[in-house]
């Protein structure tokens, strides 16, 4: 429903929710203090500022591991592609060594794949639609390795390479395709949303003052960061700072460079 702030700029969603956070916390107290029995005195304003740190102290670390567990999940899915890129360079790298018309031949089928998963299959996963055009190009690289007769001796021992190769691309690819929807889960969201409007409301009871009110203004804004930080990283395929197919990009130029 909000997948939309993802084609802002992260600058720009740190301030939004920075913004709205100070905002509410300006807003909330004329609404709040127009309850009967939450109107503000002197003899509850210290056992709610109690309640209000313990409170804001609970969501910050909250956060904190929240952030840790997303920033883990960028990594592991750009290194995930690193990994892909390398294994297709890898196995082009060895039908160049194989030194055969087949291998030449299968070399072909895979700049095409590679290619193909940069044009067609990655704007398709982004969506959660697997390319059956790159699922197609797939094919005649299996049909192609399961075809090579090695002679003995040294195209056996790069034939054996080239298996384990093969079947790591393949593997590969299912792990990415796997992984794009990772995030963390929407009970999480719930939850967070929910311990901020009781820490607004907290804090809104308490007796305001100029000087306060700007602080907790400050305070909110620095909690509204927080959270938009960890929902830009929530997503690790989405965004400014979104995992692109580069290494992958790269690797076909190797590739073509490799035939030149």
């Amino acid at each position: 429903m909000i997948d939309w702030l993802y084609s802002l700029p992260d600058a720009v969603v740190l301030v939004i929710g920075a913004s709205a956070m100070a905002a509410a916390i300006l807003i909330m107290p004329f609404l709040v203090h127009r309850l009967p029995r939450l109107r503000p005195g002197n003899e509850n304003t210290d056992f709610v500022l109690r309640m209000q740190a313990t409170l804001f102290t609970m969501i910050s670390l909250v956060l904190a591991f929240s952030l840790i567990e997303t920033e883990s999940n960028f990594r592991k899915v750009d290194a995930l592609i690193s990994t892909e890129a390398s294994q297709i360079n890898r196995l082009d790298r060895l039908l160049t060594r194989y030194d055969d018309p087949a291998a030449a031949a299968i070399r072909g089928h895979l700049l095409a794949y590679a290619t193909s998963i940069v044009q067609d299959e990655w704007p398709t996963m982004l969506r959660g639609v697997v390319s059956d055009k790159t699922r197609q190009a797939f094919v005649p690289i299996s049909r192609g390795v399961l075809a090579m007769e090695p002679k003995a001796g040294r195209q056996t021992t790069i034939y054996g390479e080239i298996l384990r190769s093969f079947d790591a691309i393949a593997e590969s690819r299912d792990a990415r395709l796997n992984i794009v929807q990772v995030s963390l889960p929407p009970i999480y969201w719930q939850v967070v949303l929910f311990a901020v409007l009781m820490l607004l409301f907290i804090s809104s009871t308490m007796e305001r003052s100029a000087f306060r009110s700007y602080v907790l203004a400050a305070q909110m804004a620095v909690l509204g960061a927080f959270i938009g930080f960890v929902f830009i990283m929530d997503q690790p395929f989405k965004g400014e700072s979104a995992v692109d197919p580069q290494p992958i990009v790269q690797t076909i130029a190797l590739m073509k460079a490799r035939s030149s």
